[in-house]
């Protein structure tokens, strides 16, 4: 049995969503209750096993103790984690019982939980390749789903302000709307917008389905949100929040900007840029087609089977 662990933001808990339903293993994943989590595991047939969240090392500590009751460690082939303080109860859980931990890092930079919890780790499979690759890290990309080829656009923009929403990007979706067929996913301020005129959804189980619909696709910075549209093949505008642990969105951003696999805009040149770059992505074949190419170089195709071959090799 494979337990896996990660949450409370959709980047840590699609990758480890998508390789479960990419494997043929029993697994099982650990969370909290009430958090975003719980949901996507339920909405995908998952199991899952919530603990009760409080601030303080005192609850994880309780947590511990819950899942010693609630796991047979005998059971536990080894413990996958994408990080995030929603990790710490299993994670630790699996070092007191001496069970193989396996640490994913979706970013281009380590999250602080990810740094501690290294030397526990047997690998360390990372998203990015990272300017220092070190002894256990493992190069596998993330999982993602398989798709169906779309040949037919919706529209012309797809804004997607992650899971947990961001309102200069709602903001932005109104003024786009003007001169474009603009989809906006806008999480949390979906009341805020849906009557602004404007096609808005609060939150997709098919996001695939809306960037293959869509000529361009702007984001946030998020690593995840980022490899699915290089995945699926689109011209892509990164607008990161610079509100975020260790500036972590402008970081993976400014990368892959520099191997000209997407087009960076800082927040605060937002209004003044976002026009001229978004007739460079649409209406420019050639800089498209170029941008294209640079991300079939950063996706890592069988990213699933690449994971479970180390596993099984480890």
């Amino acid at each position: 049995m494979l337990y896996f662990t990660g949450g409370k933001t959709g980047g840590h808990i699609f990758p480890l969503v998508n390789l479960i339903k990419s494997i043929d293993t029993p697994s099982k994943y650990v969370g909290y209750n009430d958090f975003l989590e719980e949901k996507v595991c339920k909405d995908n047939g998952i199991d899952f096993i919530g603990l009760d969240y409080k601030k303080g090392y005192f609850n994880i500590i309780k947590c511990v103790k819950k899942l010693n009751k609630l796991i047979d460690k005998k059971n536990v082939s080894c413990v996958i984690s994408t990080g995030g303080f929603v990790s710490a109860p299993l994670v630790i859980y699996a070092i007191l019982n001496k069970i193989p931990i396996y640490l994913f890092e979706e970013n281009t930079i380590l999250g602080s939980f990810n740094k501690i919890m290294y030397p526990f780790c047997k690998k360390m499979f990372v998203a990015y390749k990272m300017e220092k690759m070190k002894k256990k890290y493992v190069h596998t990309g993330l999982p993602m789903k398989k798709i169906k080829e779309h040949c037919s656009y919706d529209y012309d923009i797809l804004i997607i302000g992650g899971s947990l929403g961001s309102k200069p990007l709602c903001d932005l979706a109104l003024r786009l709307n003007k001169s474009y067929k603009v989809l906006l996913v806008a999480g949390r301020y979906y009341n805020d917008y849906k009557n602004k005129n404007i096609n808005i959804i609060e939150f997709s189980n098919d996001i695939y389905t809306l960037i293959l619909s869509s000529r361009c696709v702007i984001t946030r910075g998020g690593a995840m949100s980022m490899y699915e549209v290089m995945y699926l093949k689109r011209p892509l505008i990164v607008i990161p929040s610079e509100n975020t642990k260790k500036n972590h969105q402008v970081i993976n951003a400014k990368l892959l900007s520099e191997k000209k696999a997407l087009i960076m805009v800082r927040e605060s040149d937002m209004n003044l840029l976002i026009d001229k770059k978004i007739k460079k992505v649409l209406y420019d074949s050639s800089y498209k087609n170029k941008m294209l190419e640079k991300q079939k170089d950063i996706i890592v195709n069988d990213s699933a089977q690449l994971i479970m071959r180390v596993i099984k090799n480890v």
